[in-house]
């Protein structure tokens, strides 16, 4: 559980995006999702894939590298994790690659 204190700092700094995802992670009871929630607010990332490989969703790791548009992991991951999801990211990595 987060703090109230907490959330009642960045509210009163002005910090929305940081309230809102307080709020959002404050209900999680597990250990290992609240670190992997946290790490991933903070942009440490390793981290946070390496808390969610640890969680009892394991799978939000290959979900958190396909939000920050990170192919190469995502795949490596959906390799062990997910092989039905390979084909749509690398259609999805493709996409990107054209665009850029």
């Amino acid at each position: 559980m987060i703090p109230f204190s907490a959330i009642r700092i960045f509210r009163e700094i002005g910090d929305a995006a940081m309230v809102m995802a307080l709020e959002q992670i404050e209900a999680i009871e597990e250990k290992n999702l609240l670190h992997a929630q946290i790490y991933t607010i903070l942009g440490r990332y390793d981290e946070a894939e390496q808390m969610y490989l640890d969680s009892s969703r394991p799978i939000e790791a290959l979900n958190m590298r396909r939000d920050l548009l990170e192919w190469p992991k995502a795949l490596v991951l959906a390799e062990t994790m997910d092989p039905k999801e390979i084909p749509f990211l690398s259609k999805e990595y493709a996409q990107e690659l054209e665009l850029t």
